[in-house]
């Protein structure tokens, strides 16, 4: 059996709800299968590197790509992680100053947000919040995430943010963040001196549609978006459903 190198998006894919929720027993147990064969595993998430190191160590992870495909950690260390474009990136913070748009900005990799906003910054996420309006974002050093409070209405108002990648997670705002997962792998893959046409990914949201587009064998959930299946090589069952047990059956890398 030839080796494969596995990557797997966490909320919705690994786990059987997006956000959030729990891996189930057929996950863990395929886990645990293509790992004795011989497979790398690993996960790809838009997540920061901060907010899914737990989740990986907890599920046996220790290569991830993380932060969209800006950060790499292998063997449980980070040994990588790029910042969003720093000019571009102000450039949405000033014009969300300039228009009265409420945001926070990740400047380092930690959980700790910083704002300036003259508008209290609603925190969805529930990160410890720094407010101080003496805050230069022209200053610091990196820039690694903007959370911005927008409706989808409201949205077509910021010009500036079309300059970075983007997501709506929710209702109530963005979040500017890398969307190219699949940049990330390739890097992963080629210092695990690994052939890219062994490359298998496995997503169901909107930012891993780069990735399912990219990769030679791409796996929606049964439960991903429309968007992901029409891109995919090949569509599971939902995550509620034994989707990943069932595919890694199928193309019998268990």
């Amino acid at each position: 059996m030839k080796k494969k190198y596995i990557f797997f998006d966490i909320d919705g894919t690994l786990t059987n709800d997006n956000p959030g929720g729990i891996v189930t027993d057929s996950t863990k147990r395929t886990l645990k299968k293509l790992r004795e064969n011989g497979h790398f595993v690993a996960i790809a998430t838009g997540r920061a590197h901060h907010f899914a190191v737990d989740f990986a160590k907890e599920n046996g992870f220790e290569n991830m790509v993380s932060d969209g495909g800006n950060g790499l950690m292998v063997h449980g260390e980070l040994i990588s992680l790029e910042p969003l474009d720093f000019v571009a990136a102000n450039e949405i913070i000033d014009e969300c100053q300039d228009k009265g748009f409420a945001y926070a900005v990740a400047i380092d990799n930690t959980p700790i947000l910083y704002t300036n906003s003259r508008v209290p910054y609603k925190n969805k996420m529930e990160f410890p919040l720094v407010e101080d309006p003496s805050i230069d974002f022209h200053q610091v050093k990196q820039i690694f995430k903007i959370f911005v409070n927008c409706s989808v209405e409201e949205e077509r108002e910021l010009v500036a943010i079309h300059k970075l990648d983007y997501m709506r997670y929710f209702n109530s705002g963005c979040i500017v963040e890398p969307l190219e997962k699949y940049r990330g792998i390739l890097k992963m893959v080629e210092y695990m001196n690994g052939d890219p046409q062994d490359i298998v990914v496995f997503g169901d949201g909107k930012n891993d549609i780069s990735m399912i587009k990219q990769a030679p064998i791409s796996i929606a959930m049964g439960n991903a978006i429309d968007e992901v299946k029409q891109a995919a090589t090949f569509i599971t069952k939902k995550n509620t459903e034994d989707g990943i047990e069932y595919a890694c059956q199928y193309f019998g890398w268990i």
